[in-house]
Parts: C-alpha cells; sequence; structure tokens
C-alpha cells in the first residue's frame, strides 16, 4: 500500500498496480515457459547450454531454482537478429 494525500490534505491509502511494483531481481524457471512459450525442459536445456547461474533454495524435489532476470535478459538481447 502507498500513502498520498487527497485534494484536502487528508492521507489516502492505495494498492499499487502490479507494473507497478519493483521487479524481483529473480525470474522462475515457470516464468520463463511463459515468457519463452516453451516447455520446462526446453528452459532447462537452454539456461544451462547459455552458462546461466541458478540460485537453489532448499534442498532436492522441495528445493526451488530462481535465475538472475537481468541474465536472462542479456541473453535475450544477445540472441535476438
Amino acid at each position: 500500500m502507498v500513502g498520498s494525500l487527497d485534494t484536502t490534505g487528508r492521507e489516502v491509502m492505495t494498492m499499487k498496480s502490479h507494473s507497478e511494483q519493483s521487479q524481483s531481481p529473480y525470474i522462475s524457471p515457470k516464468e520463463l515457459t511463459q515468457r519463452w512459450q516453451c516447455a520446462r525442459s526446453s528452459v532447462d536445456r537452454i539456461t544451462r547450454l547459455a552458462g546461466m547461474k541458478r540460485l537453489y533454495l532448499g534442498h532436492g524435489k522441495n528445493g526451488i531454482v530462481r535465475f538472475l532476470r537481468k541474465e536472462v535478459e542479456a541473453y535475450e538481447l544477445d540472441r535476438m537478429i
């Protein structure tokens, strides 16, 4: 929530829209499947072959993987022709 003043000087609390919120520096494999419109196995293969760093949180099948958003965006810019 964000506080701002209305025309009478009273503080009004409003919700920031999703696009106004700061983006996480990380991106999940699921987000990449949607962004690149491909299967999870393709995301795993592409990111592995590109040498992208992974952030592992937790262990085993219950752990999660995240990629650095800046690294993903740099890869996409490099691959544009």
